[in-house]
């Protein structure tokens, strides 16, 4: 009975461990998953990457606003609202999966996200009409309080992204730490297998000794040995079934890991462990300490002896303290491994080691990218504010001066709209390597935006240092460029402000010279101005002017003034030139010469231009016949694809006849030789206008545009007769135009006639009509029936 009874219990014992062993493989399966699931958790959510992305769209919103400001705009509306639109995505992406967990734990962060989603929605309900300058104003004062908030909150994401990360790290070791656990109890459970089955032998044999007395003791003990034996090799091939899962999983884990006993010595390792560090099974053979395992990894050339010594001594101290920590190592290759390093109970630890480069690498290149302008690689705004500051107080501390320098491009929009933004991305980074070969390796480069570029010149010690810097700019940037086969012709306007020692603040310096090179643009372009006390006045003035362009009532403040133009050969007027006058409410008479520049920049000469067309035609009722009125036309309104149109529809609604209109066009317009422009003048023409090219001879011109286009007059500009009676060169110059004008039956006009002697000389030449104040200036509407009378008289007096 009582071996019965002993047989029984190791069947039971055995029972109980197979059932042990068999939920042991289940629970090796559920670890493995854990620790998978633990592995991809760190790479879940990249809540930095959003808030670094948010950051920068607000800040390239921003720019756009900004360059929307400036004269002339650098940014349309589209671009703005485009800019718009990405920024409303990323907020989308605030308010969804863990990027949520992360503003609702700090309020700081939940504010932030508030205000920039209700700065967002009060922008958009004027989106449509950012181009307003108030509106572009009143986005840029809402969003201003927020840039430094995005930055805020954008390194707050940096923090709790690394939180997170050493939160799932700390898991992850916990699991490690189950994992081994369990496999050392794999082993010890084998030992307790062999212990019973050495009992059981022993049991077996007590059974033979015991039962030959008869027979069918023996065939029963025999029976319940074959029995044993089955189970026993049952439960054998479990545990080396188990130890088949174990090894899979280790060796299929994506760190590295090493497990080290109470006396230093390696008890674990993996296979990852070797390809990581290019060791050896050998090398990783059991009993290994750590030392000679750091002295197998410089041997392989995995990492540096001195970098190596480094990691051991910081490993040696985490054991001496028994506490967990992570450490990072440098490989030779360039590869950066986390080390995690986990005391077990009892003695020894596990460590283990990830590859992160490649995670090294994105988080630098984020924060890399949230500073430097991703077109020309040249810091942004906010790396160029940053090197601002420390080029001032490394300057302030020698006693000498900072000279910032604002660089913006001439004709860059005309640049784009005629070759495309490819062409123009690409000219702008050649311009961003020509600033860079131009200025010392002290010095800052910066892109702000758009072709605005910032230089910093730090230890100035005179302002001729800062001026010859500005020429060399200059000159550096007026060279052709080849770009995709197309030879590109530009130029740069500099403003200059420079700080005294300990006077100047970084924004204010950028502001004025900001205003600076406003004045340079304004005195004619490819110059450099410093700034001066007055031209912020200048500007604010201009900016004034500009807003109430566009609220002025066009009846009331503006009016048309009509200068006759004489046929030579009949003495007759031929012709009335309307210009137009301005007459502020508060600022009284403004300046054409101011307000048309102004005009056009902003576009209100659109609006403006159809208003003198109409005034013109309603004029032209109340004059003869065989009296004509010119009127001028703007390059921004053949800009517009309906200025063919705008013609026809005015002719229509005022009944004038076409043939009774000229319309006068710019030089400057010609410049942009394309089709729609030859297009545009042969529809003009074939409406019954007259075309004339005022002033020419000035800035662009070119005998070449007489052959282009079909002219009805070529009106010469003032400045070919202002010396005619002293000159003989400028005598020779109108004389050509005459005869080639003459040739190609086109009328010439010539302008700015003051002097009978001047009269006498163009007459003599065979010029057709002149324009002076020999026979009148400007006169109003009302006045034309006088002039007329009196003119007629005087001309059967001659």
């Amino acid at each position: 009975m009582r071996r019965r009874t002993a047989s029984r219990v190791v069947q039971m014992v055995l029972s109980v461990g197979m059932i042990a062993l068999a939920v042991a493989a289940l629970y090796i399966s559920v670890l493995v998953f854990q620790r998978q699931e633990a592995l991809t958790q760190i790479f879940r959510y990249n809540i930095a990457y959003s808030a670094s992305q948010g950051m920068n769209e607000l800040l390239r919103f921003r720019q756009r606003l900004t360059a929307m400001l400036v004269e002339p705009p650098q940014a349309s509306r589209q671009d703005v609202e485009l800019r718009y639109q990405i920024l409303m995505s990323r907020l989308s992406l605030f308010e969804q999966g863990e990027f949520i967990n992360f503003v609702s734990v700090v309020p700081e962060n939940r504010e932030t996200v508030d205000q920039l989603a209700s700065a967002v929605q009060q922008i958009g309900t004027f989106i449509g009409e950012i181009d307003r300058p108030e509106n572009a104003q009143i986005a840029l004062d809402l969003t201003a309080p927020l840039e430094s908030k995005m930055v805020a909150l954008a390194s707050k994401a940096n923090e709790y992204g690394a939180t997170a990360q050493a939160k799932d790290q700390g898991e992850l070791l916990r699991l490690h730490w189950l994992f081994s656990a369990l496999a050392l109890s794999l082993v010890i459970t084998g030992f307790v297998f062999i212990a019973m089955l050495r009992w059981q032998h022993r049991l077996q044999i007590s059974v033979q000794q015991r039962l030959k007395a008869t027979n069918e003791d023996l065939l029963r003990t025999s029976a319940e040995l074959s029995e044993s034996a089955q189970a026993a090799r049952r439960a054998n091939d479990e545990l080396i079934t188990q130890n088949l899962l174990f090894n899979t999983a280790l060796n299929n884990m994506s760190h590295g890991l090493c497990m080290f006993d109470a006396q230093g010595r390696l008890i674990v390792s993996n296979q990852k462990m070797e390809s990581i560090y290019g060791l050896t099974q050998e090398q990783l053979r059991l009993g290994t300490s750590l030392h000679q395992l750091i002295g197998d990894m410089v041997e392989a050339g995995a990492s540096g002896e001195d970098e190596a010594e480094q990691v051991a001594q910081l490993q040696s101290r985490l054991i001496e303290q028994n506490r967990s920590d992570t450490l990072t190592q440098e490989l030779r290759d360039g590869r950066t491994i986390l080390i995690s390093h986990q005391p077990m109970r009892g003695g020894g630890w596990v460590a283990t080691y990830e590859d992160i480069t490649e995670r090294h690498k994105a988080q630098a290149q984020v924060a890399y990218m949230a500073r430097h302008d991703t077109l020309t690689d040249l810091p942004n705004r906010l790396m160029m504010r940053e090197q601002l500051e420390e080029i001032l107080a490394s300057s302030n501390e020698r006693g000498l001066s900072t000279a910032v320098m604002c660089v913006d491009l001439d004709n860059f929009k005309s640049i784009n709209d005629t070759l495309g933004h490819p062409v123009g991305d690409a000219l702008l980074r050649a311009v961003a390597g020509r600033i860079r070969n131009t200025v010392r390796e002290t010095d800052a480069v910066a892109r702000l935006g758009g072709d605005e570029f910032v230089v910093v010149q730090g230890n100035v010690e005179k302002p001729e240092q800062a001026s010859s810097l500005a020429k060399r700019l200059i000159d550096a940037l007026d060279d052709p460029y080849i770009i995709e086969g197309h030879q590109v012709l530009t130029g740069a306007s500099v403003g200059i402000a420079v700080a005294d020692p300990d006077h100047e603040a970084a924004d204010d310096l950028l502001m004025q010279a900001d205003v600076a090179l406003y004045q340079a643009k304004g005195d004619g372009r490819g110059v450099f101005r410093f700034y001066e006390e007055g031209m912020n006045k200048r500007l604010q003035r201009r900016r004034a002017l500009e807003a109430e362009l566009r609220s002025a009532n066009l009846d009331e403040q503006f009016h048309l003034v009509f200068q006759p133009i004489i046929g030579l050969g009949t003495n007759k007027v031929t012709t009335f030139e309307a210009l137009l006058r301005w007459t502020h409410p508060v600022h009284g008479p403004v300046s054409p010469d101011e307000f048309i520049g102004i005009a056009e920049d902003t576009g209100a000469i659109v609006q403006l231009g159809e208003w003198v067309l109409r005034q013109v035609c309603m004029e032209m009722k109340s004059l003869p016949d065989d009296i004509s009125i010119a009127a001028n036309l703007s390059p921004m309104q053949f800009k517009r694809d309906d200025i063919v149109e705008t013609v026809a529809r005015v002719l229509v609604e005022t009944d004038t006849p076409a043939n009774r209109l000229e319309l006068e066009i710019t030089e400057t317009l010609l410049l942009e030789d394309n089709r729609k422009l030859h297009a545009d003048l042969r529809r003009l023409r074939q409406l019954g206008t007259r075309i004339s090219l005022d002033d020419f001879g000035t800035g662009y011109s070119s005998l070449s545009y007489l052959q282009k286009f079909a002219f009805d007059k070529v009106k010469i500009d003032r400045l070919f007769i202002k010396e005619i009676t002293k000159s003989a060169d400028q005598a020779a110059i109108v004389q050509t135009i005459v005869n080639l004008a003459f040739t190609l039956g086109m009328t010439t006009v010539v302008e700015g006639v003051e002097m009978e002697e001047q009269l006498r000389i163009i007459r003599a030449m065979g010029c057709d009509e002149a324009q002076g104040n020999l026979f009148s200036k400007p006169i109003l509407a009302r006045d034309i029936p006088g002039f007329l009378d009196e003119h007629k008289r005087r001309r059967y007096a001659a």
